[in-house]
């Protein structure tokens, strides 16, 4: 059982009784989802995100229950509270990989991230969600036997979804670097969970767990974005010596152009 605490009428009280009311079939990814694998606290979240298989024959089910169902996988419920939920291949990570790997071309990030959300849902394990009085204790939601993605799943999902985010959305990077700290941290992987990643996926992600957590101008890069999140504050000493340990990350040769990149993000833009 994970034990969450907050407000009455909170962001936690309306996610987990939003859960609760939802299709079985969805597996939790996202804020809530990382704050039940670290425990608290965490940085709060003001939505739900899932991924599901076969989405279209759940989207009656979960648009009865939303004020708006623009499509796409995107609901909106009472007092703003979204749901985004992404629809993963309907076959298994092992045959996504097989096919896109037919031509003997590597993964590229889309690829990869696509199978990490296919690994992830497969990979998920059930939780009981309680939702909690900060200053009492007393249980305002429940939404037990819940789908839940495993650490292991969320470092995947993440660590592939950093390269494809939007410049114009740096605080969905800086909280995804956040969010991968406190999990190598203070997720309870042991080396086989993170073994049990498919090759390519695992290859991938421990040379960019490498490259933001351990060399210096990735690590400078994820010190100044997770400042902004202060607590629990992340330790990078301890989060480097996680994900070496985990996933055998370690530094790489840095190129001229990653230096030059490097250089540039430190910089800021040229003045006009």
């Amino acid at each position: 059982m994970i034990l969450l605490s907050g407000r009455r009428g909170g962001t936690t009280h309306r996610a987990v009784e939003l859960l609760a009311s939802l299709p079985t079939e969805l597996r939790l990814i996202g804020g809530l989802a990382v704050l039940c694998r670290v425990g608290s606290p965490h940085r709060s979240t003001v939505d739900l995100d899932a991924v599901a298989r076969g989405l279209p024959s759940l989207h009656e089910q979960i648009a009865r229950l939303a004020l708006t169902a623009p499509g796409g996988g995107q609901y909106t419920f009472a007092d703003n509270f979204d749901l985004d939920v992404i629809d993963v291949a309907p076959d298994s990570s092992a045959e996504v990989i097989a096919e896109l790997t037919r031509g003997g071309e590597p993964l590229d990030d889309l690829e990869l991230n696509v199978v990490a959300h296919t690994w992830a849902y497969e990979t998920a394990t059930p939780l009981d969600l309680v939702a909690v009085e900060d200053h009492t204790g007393a249980v305002l939601a429940r939404a037990e036997d819940r789908l839940v993605a495993t650490p292991a799943g969320l470092i995947a999902m993440k660590a592939t979804t950093v390269p494809l985010r939007a410049s114009s959305r740096p605080e969905k990077r800086a909280s995804d670097f956040y969010d991968l700290g406190r999990l190598l941290v203070d997720g309870g992987l042991t080396r086989g969970d993170a073994d049990s990643m498919p090759a390519e996926l695992h290859d991938t992600v421990a040379q960019r767990l490498g490259h933001w957590f351990t060399e210096p101008a990735g690590r400078d890069r994820v010190y100044r974005e997770t400042r902004r999140f202060d607590e629990p504050r992340l330790d990078l000493d301890d989060a480097a010596e996680a994900a070496q340990a985990l996933f055998g990350a370690t530094p790489g040769e840095q190129s001229l152009d990653d230096t030059l990149r490097a250089l540039d993000e430190l910089r800021g833009p040229w003045p006009a």
